[in-house]
């Protein structure tokens, strides 16, 4: 599976910032930052210019620890995915939040908050694959949504079919 897109996670002690952006997908909930890949970059490229386009901040030293590839309804025309980095700065790097950007609204969000059970504000994959990388593991996943992304009927952990 070719992967377009790049995520990345910034943390700075128990926060991630994150952005609530203002179109889809996943519009109105938070999601990391990121985009497409241009077709001049690597995926650790894109993910620093994104990061950096959306907060301000560069990071030199981030970590794809995830591929996180997606379905629609077994329609192939939806396969999709998307390389997963982390990037971590000290409190002195940090910057003010909320802060509107074209893109959204970006604010740093405590992790615990994140990766609640009972948080629906928050795009609807990262509690599988965060923790992974959080803990430094590299995984790949595959998201299998039913109709549409705001139901997700199953997520393989490294499937073999991609």
């Amino acid at each position: 599976m070719e992967l377009k897109y790049t995520l990345i996670f910034l943390k700075c002690k128990d926060e991630i910032l994150l952005i609530n952006r203002d179109n889809p997908s996943w519009m109105g909930r938070w999601n990391g930052l990121g985009g497409h890949i241009e077709p001049h970059e690597t995926p650790e490229e894109s993910a620093r210019r994104e990061l950096f386009e959306e907060s301000g901040i560069w990071a030199e030293d981030i970590r794809c620890l995830a591929h996180v590839g997606w379905i629609v309804s077994d329609d192939p025309k939806t396969l999709g995915g998307m390389y997963c980095f982390l990037a971590e700065i000290p409190e002195g790097l940090k910057k003010p939040t909320p802060v509107k950007t074209a893109e959204g609204i970006i604010d740093w969000k405590r992790i615990d908050w994140i990766l609640n059970e009972k948080n629906s504000g928050i795009a609807g994959n990262i509690k599988y694959f965060l923790p992974g990388m959080l803990k430094g593991e590299f995984k790949k996943y595959l998201c299998k949504y039913e109709h549409d992304f705001d139901y997700l009927g199953e997520i393989k952990e490294d499937p073999l079919d991609y």
